[in-house]
């Protein structure tokens, strides 16, 4: 299957030169999340990247809640917070296809790659951008979270292919979202290629719902005293 071109005449943004970075070698003192072996392992990244695939999720909320780049929220009010942030996108995301739900104070967007991109593209397309434009709104205004981007597809093609797909379409929805007033602080991204199929990959409708990106939104929360 061929690759996915990187365009000459890419934006100077630092996940463009990621994308550019990702074919042109494999250095860079940062991570990535093995889908496969749950650990890090080295990636090929730069600047806003790097501070966006450093390390798990759970590694983030646990720095960021000592950090003092993020105002923690204290326990007693994360159930709250999160129930308000998720309504806000219920009304905002109400006429858009994407999947939301709230559970144990996370929220999770499934959002369908078919809607999302064209085909072997990894540019966000129009139909797309006014629903993340709308999420990037309520995470500036709820903005004591981090946000896990996941990028996935279905199991047809190369392997080593539907990988760096689903890294490109996740740094490129990481892009959008920080072009918008997300700060790098507050995004992980990930890229699990065919490895976490949610459908029937042997069914075409399977492999529709498989092609998609996720966005996870949980709470920096602040660490109770052992005292």
């Amino acid at each position: 299957m061929k690759k996915i071109p990187v365009p000459a005449a890419c934006p100077k943004t630092p996940l463009n030169w990621l994308f550019i970075a990702i074919i042109a070698s494999a250095s860079g003192g940062c991570s990535l999340w093995d889908p496969l072996t749950e650990q890090s392992e080295p990636a090929r990244i730069t600047s806003l990247s790097a501070e966006s695939t450093k390390s798990s999720p759970a590694k983030r909320l646990a720095k960021l809640s000592d950090s003092g780049k993020i105002n923690p929220l204290p326990p007693e009010q994360v159930g709250y917070y999160m129930d308000v942030q998720y309504a806000n996108l219920q009304q905002k995301l109400s006429r858009d296809d994407i999947d939301l739900s709230l559970q144990n104070s996370k929220i999770t967007m499934i959002i369908p790659g078919t809607n999302t991109f064209d085909v072997n593209s990894t540019s966000v397309n129009k139909d797309a951008q006014s629903a993340l434009t709308a999420i990037a709104g309520v995470l500036a205004e709820y903005d004591r979270t981090i946000v896990t981007v996941a990028g996935h597809t279905d199991n047809q093609g190369e392997t080593d292919y539907n990988q760096g797909l689903s890294e490109q379409r996740a740094l490129a929805i990481g892009e959008y979202l920080s072009q918008r007033g997300i700060t790098p602080t507050r995004l992980v991204i990930q890229c699990f290629g065919q490895n976490r199929p949610i459908a029937d990959n042997n069914i075409a409708k399977g492999r529709a719902e498989n092609r998609r990106v996720e966005l996870v939104i949980e709470p920096v929360v602040a660490r109770q005293s052992s005292s």
